[in-house]
């Protein structure tokens, strides 16, 4: 497995010799350790460094020495750590920048707006993936934003670097947690699973006392959202979303949503897994307590993969 080096100008120089490449993405880091001894250096920052047809590489962007083990370890930011590097705006005198058509389309469309075309351009085929007026948060990071976006329509983002660019497409989530599950016997975790969330949703805007905006939203059994109330008394468990700063009761109302099903998606489970399995962030795994037969289902939050010649190492983390 090849570790090439290529200039800031994505022209490849050589192969990297005796090295353990240590990277991280997903949920924070986005980020990589290149390590091998100072006799081996050969990048300057703003270098390139991947493995052809993989999601493995990033750019330069730190080189620290240590003299007494003569240790020479590059840093950059991978990929995915130089879209968290962008910002995505609104256009000018609008509140959001809303996003319509097939998923690759609007990743070409974002990336250009990023100005990230002489290092990353969309996949050219249809993903069967519709975006319907995505409303993208103000001033995301163009790895969350896009990220978000996607988890929108059960999708995740594929990064794979070929022919000198990071290609980003839009695929499908993998829930494997119908099929395959981890279990308490055979691997640690932490798992807690809520039986009562939210289900009667107050959401207060703007105004003062009677003048208040006010919205009642109320979820059912199955955690479908709506105005019409079909669990009562002590079953019933209110919140309160408040934000005082929305104009629209469209906005608030998004915001009561969402408050919502965050309270039907707390579930958590905590494991660190190593397998030979090659998930990708936000695919879906489970894990089942034996004794109590608790089962939680959670995404992959963050990837962390060591490569040591030809061997890779991939380990996940799984949270809320």
């Amino acid at each position: 497995m090849d570790l090439i080096y290529a200039t800031d100008e994505k022209i490849d120089i050589g192969v990297m010799q005796d090295f353990t490449f240590d990277l991280a993405f997903g949920s924070d880091e986005n980020d990589f350790e290149l390590t091998t001894n100072i006799n081996n250096h050969v990048c300057k920052s703003g270098y390139f460094i991947y493995i052809e047809n993989t999601e493995y590489g990033g750019i330069v962007d730190k080189i620290k020495i240590q003299t007494e083990s003569d240790i020479l370890i590059y840093k950059g930011r991978t990929w995915h750590g130089i879209l968290a590097s962008k910002i995505i705006e609104p256009d000018p005198g609008e509140d959001y920048l809303i996003c319509n058509g097939e998923a690759n389309v609007i990743l070409g469309m974002l990336i250009e707006r990023m100005n990230l075309s002489e290092l990353f351009k969309a996949g050219s085929d249809d993903s069967e993936l519709m975006i319907n007026n995505y409303k993208m948060n103000r001033y995301i990071d163009g790895y969350e934003g896009i990220r978000k976006m996607l988890s929108s329509v059960h999708a995740k983002l594929k990064i794979n670097f070929r022919d000198g660019f990071a290609v980003l497409s839009a695929e499908a989530l993998v829930d494997y947690s119908k099929d395959e599950e981890f279990d308490s016997s055979q691997i640690h975790f932490n798992v807690e699973k809520n039986y009562k969330p939210v289900n009667h949703m107050i959401c207060l805007g703007q105004g003062e006392l009677k003048e208040r905006t006010v919205i009642h939203l109320f979820a059912d059994n199955q955690g479908n959202i709506s105005y019409v109330q079909s669990i009562f008394g002590m079953d019933e468990n209110t919140g309160i979303y408040e934000n005082v700063n929305v104009e629209s009761i469209e906005e608030l109302e998004k915001g009561g949503r969402d408050a919502l099903k965050d309270s039907w998606n707390s579930d958590s489970l905590e494991i660190n897994i190593e397998s030979t399995q090659n998930y990708d962030i936000g695919d879906v795994i489970g894990a089942r307590e034996h004794i109590t037969n608790i089962f939680v289902a959670r995404p992959i939050a963050k990837k962390i993969v060591i490569i040591k010649g030809d061997i890779v190492t991939a380990s996940y983390k799984v949270g809320r």
